[in-house]
């Protein structure tokens, strides 16, 4: 096996729906890469694939009537088709996840201290106090001046903004190898939004951790990707650097 230095390598990816009416394929031969550190964008429009992507990567389509095909190599390992308890083991801690809408990614009944701990302890012991300790830490670098308080709230309690910022400690405070931002700001204004990707940007670029941004939005991929892939009806139609892609765009779609 030829060992390379790409963090993500996704192979030939295919997945198909069995359905009543027949078979609806999902992806066709998806090719992808990520070097450790890089910051690549996935642009399609909704049901162009790019969601499910995300969630094969995370081992979250395990369904009777999934048929997944290829390889998704992380750290040179084929994750496509692990165990559930073995997903757990990189979930959360060497793969992160941001989701569109911050307030519905919290669990609501929840307090977010309760909901730090669960983060902080995947793989190994650590206090309740020691992690209450640790977040208020995290979330001091994050411009969050009243952490403690923050701690103590439910989800509901918090804006949207306050949530963003949250959601993204939570996702980053293991030092994840990537972080997948699925539509990370569709939910938030202008400022919300470029305030979240900056944020990104800074936690990221200190942990030199690779990004994978999910979007239909080419402002956001323009502010924040290096290289860009653009998937279409479950196919990857068209691939460069950003400057390649909005110098020249081949694709109609791109266009």
């Amino acid at each position: 096996m030829s060992m390379s230095n790409k963090l993500l390598k996704i192979e030939d990816l295919e997945l198909s729906f069995k359905m009543y009416e027949g078979i609806s394929i999902v992806l066709k031969k998806i090719n992808l890469e990520l070097s450790k550190g890089e910051k690549v964008a996935l642009v399609g429009e909704s049901g162009s694939g790019k969601s499910v992507t995300t969630k094969l990567i995370l081992g979250l389509l395990n369904q009777k009537n999934v048929s997944k095909k290829g390889k998704i190599l992380f750290n040179n390992r084929n994750i496509l088709n692990l165990s559930q308890n073995e997903y757990k083991k990189i979930r959360g801690n060497n793969i992160a996840i941001i989701f569109q809408d911050p307030i519905a990614a919290l669990n609501p009944v929840f307090k977010i201290k309760d909901q730090f701990y669960e983060v902080n302890s995947i793989n190994k012991k650590i206090s309740k106090k020691d992690s209450f300790i640790k977040t208020c830490e995290a979330l001091e670098k994050v411009s969050i001046t009243d952490p403690e308080r923050i701690l103590e709230s439910y989800p509901f309690q918090l804006s949207g903004g306050l949530a963003q910022r949250v959601i993204i400690t939570m996702a980053m405070i293991n030092k994840p190898d990537l972080l997948l931002a699925d539509e990370p700001s569709t939910a938030l204004d202008v400022t919300i939004q470029n305030q979240a990707l900056d944020l990104m940007d800074e936690l990221t670029r200190e942990t030199n951790t690779a990004v994978l941004l999910i979007t239909h939005n080419m402002g956001v991929v323009r502010k924040f990707a290096e290289k860009v892939y653009v998937i279409y009806r479950g196919v990857i139609v068209e691939e460069g650097t950003k400057k390649q892609l909005f110098n020249n765009p081949g694709h109609p779609y791109t266009k």
